[in-house]
């Protein structure tokens, strides 16, 4: 009995470090990417506002 209950405590205590260290990680790619680099801002100009709102 004490055999099992420090197995399933083992294998709780891996599995919320797993959890932890995979919600940690960076969430894709596409964090990196310079696609998603913005530099410049919104040219006010293009904006088009209609006329009843």
């Amino acid at each position: 009995m004490k055999t099992l209950k420090s197995t399933l405590t083992f294998l709780f205590a891996i599995t919320i470090l797993s959890i932890t260290v995979i919600s940690c990680s960076k969430a894709s790619v596409a964090d990196e990417d310079a696609l998603y680099d913005i530099k410049e801002g919104i040219d006010r100009t293009k904006i088009w506002v209609p006329t009843n709102g």
